[in-house]
């Protein structure tokens, strides 16, 4: 009990030397405080006037070599950027008194796609500005049909050039892009009997949509080869493509063109488009 008294006594003393102490503790603490505020305010000054006034020039090096690219940084950055579309080929193919123009253009990059404006340099001119679009490793066509002075085309112009990441591309690709091609026909000018002097022939199929979106409307590219050498080229819309469904479609060719032994059908569409998508 007496050591209990003791402990009691001993508690009470502080806290009443506490009490008693509180004010000059309190201004103890604030003079601290300013004195640290002091100190730290002088030494900024120090080096302020040390190194803009003393040593300037070293400073500003300095922070020119802080913030300027590392070449290491540089390499990296451009590694982790998709590069540009690259230009394989343009060629040309006459069509009555205009050119249609075809530019074969290739996306290296396996996780990017890439949303984009063009046109085709003609001389010291520019042809209409059209919208164009490459998926992910993507080898395609990109055309621009009856065009006025198109044989003097020289190069294609890119503008507006967005760039997508999907990592999971292949995924999406296996499950937005299935249609099936059948009964693939050319139709001569000859077959069509409008004789010799009209230089029309026709071209027919069927398209079915196998996945399971509904699309409003797919660009179908259609080529035609003679002897393995592509002579022409031409495009038609698909319009409302239900899931499931089939549609059939023609479209023809208004030039001369020798003897065709071979067509290709070539589905258009961006699948990372939600605006080519009907609603359910």
């Amino acid at each position: 009990m007496v050591n209990e008294d003791k402990f009691y006594e001993k508690q009470l003393g502080v806290s009443y030397w506490y009490v008693k102490h509180k004010i000059l503790l309190k201004n103890i603490l604030i003079a601290f405080l300013i004195i640290l505020d002091v100190i730290l305010i002088a030494f900024n000054l120090y080096l302020l006037i040390f190194n803009l006034a003393i040593y300037q020039k070293d400073y500003q090096q300095s922070l020119t070599n802080f913030v300027g690219a590392n070449p290491d940084y540089a390499v990296l950055r451009q590694i982790n950027l998709p590069p540009e579309i690259k230009i394989t080929g343009v060629t040309t193919f006459s069509n009555a008194d205009k050119y249609d123009i075809v530019a074969e253009i290739y996306n290296a990059n396996p996780m990017w796609y890439a949303a984009f404006d063009y046109q085709f340099q003609l001389g010291k001119n520019l042809s209409s500005k059209r919208k164009g679009f490459i998926l992910p490793g993507e080898k395609k066509k990109i055309v621009d049909l009856a065009v006025v002075d198109g044989n003097l085309v020289s190069q294609v112009i890119f503008s507006d050039v967005k760039w997508v990441k999907e990592i999971d591309f292949a995924k999406l690709y296996k499950e937005k892009f299935k249609f099936d091609l059948r009964n693939v026909k050319y139709i001569p000018t000859q077959e069509l009997g409008l004789g010799e002097k009209v230089p029309v022939s026709r071209v027919s199929f069927d398209i079915e949509n196998l996945t399971a979106y509904n699309y409003k409307n797919l660009n179908l590219l259609i080529l035609l080869n003679s002897a393995g050498q592509l002579v022409a080229v031409n495009q038609i819309p698909s319009g409302i493509l239900l899931s499931g469904k089939t549609s059939s479609l023609e479209i023809s060719f208004f030039q001369r063109l020798p003897k065709i032994d071979s067509v290709d059908i070539i589905p258009e569409v961006n699948i990372f488009d939600e605006t080519v998508f009907l609603k359910f």
